[in-house]
């Protein structure tokens, strides 16, 4: 759910701001309203973005080296610790380092100092990676050809012989070139002749082939020259590793501090100064369960304030409050959108449709055990920043398992043909392919008749009862129409039932949808909602076919490996086996990434588009990010 926001009203006399806004960041509750335009212009506030960059830049390039050690962050913290004072920094950088001129010649060395020293280092070792690649280039000329004895091509010259190196196609290769030219094939290689001719000097007649141009190095001085500078680049890369657990850390500090100042740029841009700059005027949102709290410590500021409900024109900010289980869910609404302020939160009614979706999706029973064990072992140690994501895959484990035996597969075997005393008992629950498909159909109307419920509640709390009488229209029409349908198979007569449920449904649709219009434009807007209506149900059940599509698929191929495994592995005791175990392990590891992608990213389409949709879901709310210190 949404959690209640009141609106903040500040004003403070400017001698009391400075002090205000620091205790204001200590609280840590309010969400301050943004000036974007004004934050947009604000040259400063674009410079600190730009060095926010380049120290999330750097600091990825770092992590890559950070120590496999666990006691690495201990180490880090002491260490900063240990270079407060500018002139500890200093040394701490010179030594490890191992004293930089550049540096040395510094007296207060700053932050953007580090930063840019880091930069170079990185930037040096980019060039060499560069200088590298362009030896190698250069090299690969002299491959074919080996190593040329330059002393004896110099012998040749002097001797008043010319040498000239080619290359041709073996087709385009003529013998007669070996008697008019002397030349000498010297290697071939991919289709390619190379040869040489040594002629006369002053001979201005040579073979119609490519000539080959050599650089000015020689093959041993590049050889040599490479070799130089990837000792150069190992020596830099060595000191990275030395200083990469104490530069991440301290860039974080850095980061930290840099996050802060943008915080109250912003803040600045967002304040409006009254009464000759003598009074400054701020406004923001504070979550309505500790508005009381909050109102108790701002009578003791000595500032003006004021708390109201929100007014029609606003924008509060979005905190979501759910349960633990819809809660696993709310960065997976986030990558869509988050709600408007005055929505319903769909989180806690997607999120169960989602985990049967996926379970779904991959059908396999033996999959989701293998999902199921693996997070649950993993999330003893894991670290606490990412359980909820190990619990939503245990949902997920979980749900896999239960829609793998109702399908009736476990890592590519059908256990509808698999003969087994004790699973006879199981088999009556286990669905056919038949049977898949229709469940999939079902799952579709009902979560979309479940968001058409949804889209009623939302337009209903937002604008009254009136604005959602067309979504009820077709609810009654859907329902009734599908009671009637189900009664007459019974053998009921529901001819007046049905004419009762269509009136109702015609009436709320076509001449009530918007009662502050003209029947007769309630009319033709009727008419066009009925056909894109119509239009957009069928295609959006249809949709729900992936479902079963994605489960086969998986099944399918888990069934393919099974085969392989079986057919290819030769009749060789133990190699068989080994075989067998190879091909199943790397057949099953593939079809579980690839099914297992797939059946997380189409429960997000049917979501999004189908479910969000059919909701009638707008969107377009803004997070709730009080104004308070900033974590390392």
């Amino acid at each position: 759910m949404i959690v209640p926001m009141r609106k903040l009203s500040l004003l403070i006399f400017y001698q009391d701001y400075q002090k205000f806004l620091e205790e204001l960041r200590e609280k840590g509750v309010v969400h301050i309203h943004e000036n974007k335009k004004r934050s947009a212009e604000n040259e400063e506030l674009k410079q600190k973005f730009a060095l926010l960059k380049r120290i999330v830049e750097i600091s990825k390039l770092l992590a890559k080296r950070l120590p496999g050690h666990k006691n690495a962050d201990g180490e880090v913290v002491d260490l900063l610790e240990k270079a407060r004072s500018p002139e500890e920094k200093l040394a701490v950088y010179h030594r490890l380092f191992h004293s930089d001129a550049g540096m040395k010649q510094k007296e207060n060395v700053g932050d953007l100092d580090i930063l840019a020293f880091l930069e170079s280092r990185f930037k040096q070792i980019d060039h060499i990676d560069q200088q590298i690649a362009s030896l190698m280039k250069d090299a690969s000329v002299y491959k074919p050809w080996n190593d040329l004895p330059q002393e004896r091509i110099d012998g040749l010259l002097h001797a008043g012989w010319d040498m000239r190196f080619f290359t041709i196609p073996d087709r385009k290769y003529l013998q007669e070139w070996e008697d008019k030219y002397n030349a000498f094939v010297i290697n071939e290689e991919k289709g390619q002749k190379f040869f040489v001719t040594v002629m006369h000097q002053g001979s201005e007649e040579f073979p119609n082939a490519d000539a080959v141009q050599f650089p000015q190095l020689s093959a041993p001085e590049i050889r040599k020259r490479i070799e130089a500078l990837k000792t150069e680049k190992e020596a830099i890369e060595a000191t990275f590793d030395d200083v990469a657990a104490y530069s991440v850390a301290y860039l974080a500090q850095v980061r930290k501090k840099v996050n802060e100042d943008t915080d109250l740029l912003k803040i600045k841009d967002a304040a409006q100064v009254l009464l000759d700059d003598k009074v400054i005027a701020l406004e923001g949102w504070v979550p309505d369960g500790i508005a009381a709290e909050t109102e108790h410590w701002l009578s003791e500021q000595g500032v003006v304030y004021e708390l109201t409900e929100p007014a029609d024109g606003d924008n509060p900010p979005i905190l979501l409050k759910n349960n633990r289980f819809a809660r696993l869910f709310e960065f997976i609404g986030e990558l869509y959108s988050l709600p408007n302020y005055r929505e319903i939160d769909l989180t806690p009614f997607f999120a169960p449709f989602f985990v049967l979706f996926f379970g779904f999706c991959l059908g396999d029973a033996g999959y989701g055990l293998l999902i199921l064990l693996g997070v649950s072992f993993y999330k003893i140690k894991a670290q606490p920043a990412i359980r909820p994501i190990l619990s939503l895959a245990q949902w997920l484990g979980l749900s896999t398992v239960i829609m793998g035996i109702v399908g009736g597969t476990f890592f590519g075997v059908s256990l509808l043909n698999v003969e087994i005393a004790w699973l006879e008992q199981f088999k009556a629950y286990m669905l056919d392919s038949q049977q898949l498909f229709n469940l999939a159909l079902i799952i579709g109307i009902i979560q979309i008749v479940f968001g058409m419920f949804l889209k009623m509640a939302n337009l209903w709390k937002q604008y009254g009862i009136s604005a959602a009488f067309s979504t009820i229209g077709w609810l009654i029409g859907i329902l009734g129409g599908g009671a009637c349908y189900w009664f007459s198979l019974q053998g009921y007569d529901v001819t007046i039932p049905v004419y009762i449920v269509f009136a109702i449904a015609g009436l709320l649709i076509f001449v009530f949808n918007n009662i502050r219009r003209n029947v007769f434009v309630n009319i033709g807007s009727g008419l066009w909602d009925s056909y894109n209506m119509v239009t957009g149900l069928l295609g959006d059940t249809l949709s729900y076919i992936r479902l079963f599509a994605l489960g086969i698929s998986s099944a399918v191929l888990g069934l393919v490996f099974n085969d392989l495994a079986m057919n290819m592995s030769g009749d060789i005791p133990v190699l068989k086996q080994i075989l067998m175990l190879i091909i199943l392990v790397f057949g099953h590891s593939v079809n579980l990434f690839m099914a297992g992608l797939g059946s997380f990213v189409h429960p997000m389409r049917l979501t999004f588009v189908e479910f969000y949709k059919n909701a009638g879901f707008e969107g377009g709310g803004k997070k709730y990010l009080p104004f308070k210190k900033r974590q390392l």
